[in-house]
Formats: C-alpha cells, structure tokens, sequence
C-alpha cells in the first residue's frame, strides 16, 4: 500500500517547535537560517513554511516558498530534510505537490536559486540554469508545465530557449548579468566543476543570444 501524504501549513511558533526537534546539527542550523531569512523578508502571517506529513503527523521535509499576488511566479526559497528521513524521496514528493498547487493555482512560471551542493537533486528534474546571481548561485526562471514538476524535463529537452525563456529575458538577463565573470578564486574552481556537471542544462550562451536578439529587434 502506498503511503499517503499531506501539506501542512506552519506559522513561526510551529515551525520553531517542529525544527527544534531534529537531531542533526547540521539541518538545524540551516533550518535556523532559513527562519532568520523568512523573518528578514516575508511576513509569517501570509507566507509561512510548508512540511511534508505522513499519516501519524510526523515533518518529513520542510519547504520555503511564495506565490506572488498576480500569479506570476512560484518563488521556491528553502528546501530541506531532516538526515533522518533523508534518501526516502520525501524532497521530491514534497515539491512535486506544491508544483501540483502551483498548476491549480494557474501560476505561469517558476523560479529559485540553486547552490553547488544542490545541483544532482535539481538536475534529476530536468531544471535548467541561466546564469548565476549577484552570489554566484545558479538561477533558474521557467514556465510551470501543465503537469507539474513531472513535466520540467520533457520541457526543457524539447522546448526552444526563446519559449523557456517567454517574456522573462530581459529580467534573467539582468539577473545573471556578467556574474560569472566576478566569482572568486574558490568560487571559479566550483563553478568550473559544475558546468562539466551541467553541461546542456547550463543555458548562459544561449541566454546571452535570445538577449541579443531582442534588443536588436527594438
């Protein structure tokens, strides 16, 4: 039998109870920073934190992300899992309903941010990167595919760059604006590394040419 699961929304207070009870250091840290940043940014009371819930309530997995008032985007910030119930798939599960809720919700596009350590997961999605940001993480900006999160990468290997990239040039281009170029010594020898990793799913070059071409065309 299948397991079943469910989203649960969490205010401040019940997101604070729930973290402190993990185990490992290293996930509470980061779960700490993530709180810190949410206060930084957003307000709790309109947009909190999500977890992934089994059927005796336990948080799997945890998610950070926004839906902006004109539907335009799923902004995803944080997303983590407890080491604990890591290797189980709940990270995918997880953002694969809130992709659900994203096409419900008749949302156009999706963007976020992605580290080195984090590109395997990403990539196994069939997300794609543009460019890095102002510090140097990779930043991808995509259509939400009618069905979801499954259908990224049957998108990204067939679709043009110009449909990927829809209306949202200028602002990508701006986003990733000559970045790669200003990465330090340590953060040159990552990015190096990674773009062997990527590969085809690194679309700076053709970033750059559709940017081109728009403005050659005005």
């Amino acid at each position: 039998m299948d397991a079943v699961f469910h989203l649960q929304n969490l205010g401040r207070k019940a997101y604070i109870a729930s973290i402190a009870t993990i185990a490992d250091a290293r996930t509470r840290k980061f779960a700490n920073m993530s709180l810190n940043w949410w206060d930084e940014h957003f307000i709790w009371e309109l947009h909190g934190c999500v977890v992934l819930c089994d059927t005796e309530q336990n948080h799997l997995c945890y998610i950070f992300y926004k839906i902006d008032r004109y539907k335009m985007y799923l902004n995803i910030q944080n997303i983590f899992t407890p080491l604990c119930e890591r290797r189980k798939g709940y990270a995918q599960q997880l953002l694969s309903m809130v992709f659900n809720l994203a096409v419900l919700g008749d949302v156009k596009r999706f963007k976020l941010t992605c580290i080195s350590n984090s590109l395997d997961f990403y990539l196994s999605f069939g997300f794609i990167y543009w460019g890095v940001n102002s510090v140097g993480d990779y930043y991808c900006d995509l259509p939400i595919p009618f069905d979801g999160l499954e259908g990224v990468a049957f998108m990204t290997q067939t679709q043009s760059n110009l449909f990927l990239l829809g209306s949202k040039t200028e602002p990508i281009y701006e986003k990733t604006k000559e970045h790669n170029t200003l990465l330090n010594i340590a953060q040159t020898l990552i990015y190096d590394k990674d773009l062997l990793k990527m590969r085809k799913s690194y679309r700076l070059e053709k970033l750059l040419e559709e940017h081109q071409i728009l403005k050659e065309s005005e």
